[in-house]
């Protein structure tokens, strides 16, 4: 586990940088934007507490990490801003649109075939032959503690207990907050989401160990691993309250609603959290609610077609 000074380390990294992220209200249910980061997604947090924390080895070697777009954009920036060469190992199926957005933010896409094998062993291969600095998108202690600042800042900005629930990719972001949030305030409630098509941490919650599961198509590819991160499923094992599952009908509706009725951009995973929400799978026991609305990196011609047409999935 994570010492709580990692966290605090962490913040202090980042403040130069990243100003804390607002809470907006929607339907009496708090949002937390991480949407509003300067690339879109929360993810822009563990990427630069990573580099700043190996600042010199980054600057010398460069770095290397794999995504499937909103950590490879956060690595790119990142990467930039502190004059440091960035790889980014993507797969040829990941979207267009962050792919582009990656490249626009100063890192080089290293294309690899469409499997999460291909993606490992490419990353691996650049560092045996480089030496470049690995950064991992959600399993290491820079990263928890990045995604931490998250849980410090919610502390900050909403009084008394409260449950937030949290988007679960490989568990870095539900790990962070949980350790930040419940140390501090062990009242809170802590309630992760995840497509149904890619339960891996509550399967693996409920297997008593990391479990990999199959990787299946889901709206928010934002979400799709298929075994949860050692350091976030430990903490999950210790933290999390429940973990809940959303269909990809109850994503596009949230990303519909937050749009028209909120007048705030999130991509199908970054907005898995008032997914569950508005579908009753949050059982907060009367306390306030923050939903994290993790990332708001969605294709223009997708969220079009998603708000011109109910139906859509």
């Amino acid at each position: 586990m994570l010492d709580r000074s990692e966290f605090e380390a962490a913040r202090e990294r980042l403040a130069e940088h990243l100003p804390a992220t607002p809470l907006a209200t929607s339907d009496g249910v708090l949002l937390k934007l991480e949407s509003l980061q300067p690339t879109g997604a929360f993810k822009v947090r563990p990427a630069l507490n990573s580099l700043l924390a190996h600042l010199d080895q980054a600057r010398e070697k460069g770095v290397v990490t794999s995504s499937s777009g909103n950590f490879a954009q956060a690595v790119a920036w990142a990467a930039t801003r502190l004059g440091v060469d960035s790889q980014i190992v993507m797969q040829r199926a990941a979207s267009e649109f962050k792919r582009g957005r990656t490249r626009r933010f100063g890192g080089t896409v290293v294309p690899c075939d469409n499997t999460m094998e291909a993606r490992a062993e490419t990353t691996e291969r650049i560092v045996d032959q480089t030496g470049r600095l690995l950064v991992h998108p959600y399993d290491s202690d820079e990263t928890v503690a990045g995604d931490a600042t998250v849980g410090l800042e919610l502390l900050d900005q909403v009084e008394g207990d409260f449950a937030v629930v949290v988007p679960i990719s490989g568990g870095g972001l539900i790990g962070g907050i949980a350790a930040a949030v419940k140390e501090k305030r062990p009242g809170c409630r802590v309630i992760g989401v995840q497509p149904e098509a890619n339960p891996s941490m509550r399967v693996s919650l409920a297997e008593g160990a990391q479990t990999v599961v199959e990787a299946r198509p889901s709206v928010a590819d934002a979400l799709v691993v298929t075994r949860p991160g050692a350091r976030g499923f430990e903490v999950a094992r210790n933290y999390v309250d429940e973990v809940v599952l959303v269909s990809d009908e109850e994503m596009v509706d949230a990303v519909r609603r937050l749009a028209i009725e909120s007048k705030i951009v999130a991509e199908a995973g970054g907005a898995a959290s008032v997914a569950a929400v508005g579908a009753g799978k949050v059982r907060a026991g009367g306390l306030p609610v923050v939903c994290i609305v993790s990332g708001g990196n969605v294709e223009p011609a997708k969220l079009a077609g998603w708000l011109g047409d109910e139906r859509a999935s």
